[in-house]
């Protein structure tokens, strides 16, 4: 049961602070929590309206998105938000892992206190999240900035790279489905204390390898979990024309 207060605490900075990048940022957020589906059109104008801004502004964000493979834009047709699908998933799901990985090396050798407290905030707020079984969209925007703050630690120009090469979390239209429960949000939680501590500890290897887990075993529940969440309506259709 949620506490009931919100954690969905501000961000580290994606980006520069200029009306493209600000926009690009809401947008790339709106998709990862799950606001904006696989499939959904992003139209210019609407866009444009909805953040009062100019549809040039739009325009050269939804490039930016594009980039980071979270949209594609099509001549005649306009932009969409991207779906993933099959191999596709597989080999976005070990870019990240393996720049994740890196993030974290970079990050045991490098991070400041500052940086290493930032990213201890967002490892506690993840555990507390879990504790109540918070919402997943809650849990989502924190392993966000959990990830954006690793990135952060690893260094200015890695971080910069990583932010463009490798979107916080893999999307796919299972991307929160291995966080809708209290014992998947406590296990998350927990990879990503295990990074920490050894970041914390200054051990670049095991900061690696547990950052590398973090992402794996995040693919590997939501698999599991979307593949049971598509058999039980297979099953109860089944069950009905049996009957």
């Amino acid at each position: 049961m949620s506490c009931g207060h919100s954690h969905m605490i501000p961000l580290p900075q994606v980006g520069e602070a200029s009306q493209t990048g600000k926009l690009t940022d809401e947008l790339a957020m709106a998709i990862h929590l799950g606001d904006l589906i696989p499939g959904t059109p992003l139209r210019e104008i609407e866009l444009a309206d909805a953040h009062g801004v100019s549809r040039t502004i739009v325009r050269a964000a939804l490039q930016r998105l594009e980039a980071q493979g979270l949209a594609e834009i099509t001549l005649n047709k306009g932009a969409r938000v991207k779906t993933w699908e099959g191999a596709a998933i597989a080999d976005m799901i070990e870019l990240h892992a393996c720049l994740t990985s890196l993030a974290a090396r970079h990050a045991a050798e490098r991070a400041s206190p500052a940086q290493i407290a930032r990213m201890r905030q967002f490892a506690d707020l993840l555990e507390h999240v879990a504790e109540d079984e918070g919402p997943a969209r809650e849990f989502q925007h924190l392993r966000i900035g959990f990830a954006r703050a690793l990135f952060e630690a690893a260094g200015p120009a890695l971080a910069e790279r990583l932010r463009v090469a490798a979107p916080v979390a893999p999307h796919h239209s299972h991307a929160l489905e291995d966080i809708r429960d209290g014992e998947g949000q406590m296990e998350a939680a927990k990879l990503a204390r295990d990074v920490l501590r050894a970041i914390e500890s200054g051990a670049a290897d095991a900061a690696s390898k547990a950052a590398e887990r973090l992402i794996r075993r995040h693919a590997e529940r939501s698999s599991i979990k979307a593949a049971l969440k598509t058999a039980k309506p297979a099953a109860a259709r089944s069950a009905r024309t049996a009957a």
